[in-house]
């Protein structure tokens, strides 16, 4: 077992240019935000490079450049966005400041193996930050969302008064209409009655499609497959046109059974990938040595 990896101090061309890098990114959002996105990357890579040598050269100390870095970009924000700015500045701060010594130390290296090439650990945080992009990518219309809901007015937007965080640009009316407002109880019922019966059928018919086409012996499995997936593949607006043709030629058109149906046709094909991705590592073994024990299919499938 490898032991812990020692750290050293790294060139000005290392750690300054990776904070520079992040630099850059921070100052595409800020200067996207002031009209000019260019100039927010020349800006915010040639700012936290800069800092990143004196901080490292010239003061030398970790725990107040942090404060400083903390101080300063919070002030920066402030002037720039008002207190929202001012939040944001600092959450910048403290981000930059442990970056510059993180970077700096060598720190980035003390939880890896020893024997990682230098393109092995740039590879390594690379593929986290993309990762982190991507999640950042998929919350933030929820967590932008979240706040829009207290808005004042009827309309979702970010009213100056939200943005100043004055008490009167937020309200609860929204939580009050969706609470009283029969229309929405409606829609709240239905959801509740819908998407429980539609996961359960979902789950169900894609879990066993996806065993029964995991098997070799299956003919024309691909074929199968293609059927099975192609809800997913095809446009909404024609999956919805045909299945309602299709149930007002059976009576189902406007009933929760048509609806809860149809749903559970569109989840189908995301069970399937799901589940057939997991099978592909499944020791099929364990099912023989299961059938040898004496169990039935039913009972390899809840316990094996």
């Amino acid at each position: 077992m490898a032991g812990p990896t020692p750290i050293s101090r790294k060139p000005a061309s290392v750690y300054i240019s990776t904070v520079a890098a992040f630099g850059a990114l921070a100052g595409l959002f800020v200067g996207t935000a002031q009209g000019s996105g260019i100039l927010g990357i020349v800006i915010g890579a040639a700012l936290m490079g800069a800092a990143a040598f004196v901080a490292t050269q010239v003061i030398a100390k970790e725990i107040p450049t942090k404060w400083a870095a903390i101080a300063i970009l919070a002030i920066g924000g402030l002037l720039l966005g008002g207190i929202p700015g001012l939040i944001i500045g600092a959450a910048f701060g403290w981000f930059f400041g442990w970056l510059i010594w993180w970077t700096y130390e060598g720190r980035y290296r003390e939880t890896l193996p020893p024997y990682l090439t230098s393109g092995q650990v740039l590879w390594h945080y690379t593929f986290r930050v993309i990762c982190g992009a991507i999640f950042v990518f998929l919350i933030t219309p929820i967590l932008v969302v979240m706040p829009l809901s207290f808005n004042a007015e009827d309309f979702f937007t970010f009213t100056p008064e939200m943005l100043r965080f004055d008490p009167e640009g937020y309200s609860l009316k929204h939580y009050e209409d969706f609470f009283t407002n029969s229309d929405w109880q409606a829609s709240l019922r239905n959801s509740v009655l819908i998407a429980p019966a539609a996961t359960l059928l979902s789950v169900s018919f894609g879990t066993l499609a996806a065993i029964g086409l995991s098997s070799e012996h299956v003919p024309f499995r691909r074929a199968i497959m293609a059927i099975l997936i192609s809800p997913m593949i095809v446009p909404l607006i024609i999956s919805a046109a045909g299945m309602y043709f299709f149930y007002s030629r059976i009576g189902l058109q406007g009933t929760y059974l048509g609806v809860v149906l149809a749903h559970a046709a569109l989840g189908i094909p995301f069970v399937i990938i799901t589940v057939t991705a997991t099978l592909v590592g499944f020791d099929r073994s364990l099912t023989r040595a299961a059938a040898n024990m004496g169990a039935n299919p039913v009972t390899t499938f809840f316990r094996v």
